[in-house]
């Protein structure tokens, strides 16, 4: 029997997100964050270590026993030509964190050295990321080699690390995966894994009650209340590290009105956080906290509550705009109000969110309580529904974007990707020269302690820009039905499929 699972979270951007086209097809790393969000050893014979603090300089080793499903080795000659791929310009790479931190690598056997140009926080996770197959792809274009039939150009066999190989591929419904028999670690027990893909809410939970998929790793939806009930199924649930969010575009092609701080402060204070948390969410996570922080989840030790500058209050997000000589809108909030604020300089408050609230349930009940509670206080929301948050997202054509971002204990590490000028996934535009350089030093600093610190620091010049609008950090959720034995919520980006090779199936 094949369980069926729907594309864990496609549609939402990782945080951590390096190389994603081939570690999807590699499915497994040399470090992997378990179930408590620790990271544990995969490919690797033990934690990487640091060998020297001056210069900088890392190693780690692969497993003796680790190769490839073609049955070459694992060895360090495999990391060198990954760190090469990466910083070849002519390749296109989703983000060169960390790797662009690295002065030299050198490999013996089945060894790794790192010397790096400074000391880099997040250098773990280069030292336990999973290497291209140099004897594979060596002399392949980077940008057309996974994507072309996501199979091996020079063997015509697909090629993996890990318990499974890609199989099949229909685009935009599934991917096959079979169990990999060369596979030099626990052998999968279910012969084949069929990767469905969903985005529509409603259809992924009745293709669950159907019978047509048997996991589901869902985004929150009112609908888990119903499966909770349900006998046939198991829900496993708890806080992920994943933050429901607002962003404002302040690029080129931004509403001028969203680059002032001041009516990205008044938005803010408009919307009711908590409200939104206690009428959507108090049937599947009740007690759901307001997040106010964009680095730290509120359940993570270094967690402050930076963004309670931004808190509920309607009467002062309207003074802020009359302040600031904004017109046309009420002196008071009213939820019969349908005149709108227009500003100097920046024209009418009126702007499009952007958001997938068709395929997302959730998402578009949210919306339409963000839209009354700024319509309240003169300030204008209309829809503009997509299927899917790519390609608009990336592209900067849009005003308001409501999404989550996915990522893992690692992810403030790198966080001057999101919020740094110029940052590879900064999606936004948004750039405060004080917090680039705050978040880049912090990347560069190895004692937890100090590092959270500035970190924090940097979050509150954050929430004094209200750069962006923290909602919550959204809870986790894992379905599957009883006979599906071993699977096992993961809170970060992992997916459900981290432990996928313990899975079976009774009955």
């Amino acid at each position: 029997m094949a369980p069926r699972g729907r594309c864990p979270r496609r549609d939402e951007p990782q945080r951590d997100g390096r190389r994603r086209r081939e570690r999807a097809q590699r499915e497994k790393s040399g470090l992997r964050d378990n179930q408590k969000a620790k990271l544990q050893p995969l490919l690797l014979a033990g934690q990487p270590k640091i060998v020297k603090t001056r210069p900088f300089t890392t190693t780690h080793t692969y497993k003796k026993a680790a190769k490839w499903s073609d049955g070459k080795p694992i060895t360090g000659a495999d990391f060198v030509f990954t760190w090469k791929t990466v910083m070849n310009k002519n390749f296109d790479i989703v983000s060169r964190t960390g790797y662009e931190d690295i002065k030299t690598v050198k490999a013996k056997g089945n060894s790794v050295t790192i010397v790096w140009k400074h000391p880099y926080a997040a250098w773990n996770t280069i030292d336990g990321d999973t290497p291209i197959p140099a004897h594979a792809l060596s002399g392949q274009n980077f940008n057309n080699v996974w994507r072309n039939d996501l199979n091996n150009p020079k063997t015509n066999k697909p090629i993996a690390s890990g318990p499974y190989l890609f199989s099949s591929w229909q685009k935009g419904q599934q991917i096959t995966l079979v169990r990999n028999n060369q596979y030099w670690g626990q052998k999968a027990r279910v012969a084949q894994i069929v990767y469905r893909q969903l985005p529509n809410t409603n259809t992924q939970f009745q293709a669950l009650r159907s019978g047509e998929i048997n996991l589901l790793r869902p985004q929150p939806q009112l609908q888990i209340a119903d499966i909770k009930k349900d006998k046939r199924f198991r829900v496993q649930q708890g806080p992920e590290y994943s933050w429901e969010h607002l962003d404002f575009q302040q690029g080129k092609d931004g509403h001028p009105a969203l680059k002032k701080p001041y009516v990205r402060r008044a938005i803010a204070k408009g919307i009711n956080r908590a409200q939104i948390a206690s009428a959507l969410y108090k049937t599947i996570a009740p007690g759901l906290p307001v997040l106010n922080n964009a680095i730290f989840k509120n359940f993570e030790s270094a967690y402050k509550p930076n963004w309670k500058i931004d808190s509920f209050s309607q009467q002062s997000a309207i003074n802020i705009l009359k302040s600031h000589k904004c017109t046309g809108g009420p002196s008071k909030p009213s939820s019969s109000n349908r005149s709108i604020y227009s500003c100097p300089g920046v024209g009418k408050l009126s702007f499009s969110f952007t958001c997938n609230c068709g395929a997302n349930q959730l998402r578009g009940l949210t919306f339409q309580i963000i839209q009354k509670q700024l319509q309240s206080i003169g300030i204008d929301l209309n829809a503009d529904v997509v299927p899917s948050l790519q390609p608009k997202l990336t592209n900067g054509n849009w005003q308001i974007f409501m999404f989550a971002w996915i990522g893992s204990p690692n992810s403030p590490l790198t966080d001057d990707e999101i919020h740094g000028c110029g940052g590879d996934q900064n999606y936004q535009n948004y750039c405060n020269k004080a917090v680039t350089k705050i978040l880049q030093k912090a990347k560069r600093i190895t004692n937890a302690k100090t590092r959270n610190a500035l970190l924090n620091k940097a979050d509150l010049l954050l929430a004094k820009d209200s750069a962006t609008l923290p909602l919550f950090a959204r809870p986790g959720f894992l379905i599957h039905r009883t006979n599906i034995r071993g699977a096992i919520r993961n809170p970060t980006q992992a997916t459900a499929f981290w432990n996928v090779n313990h899975w079976s199936v009774a009955g």
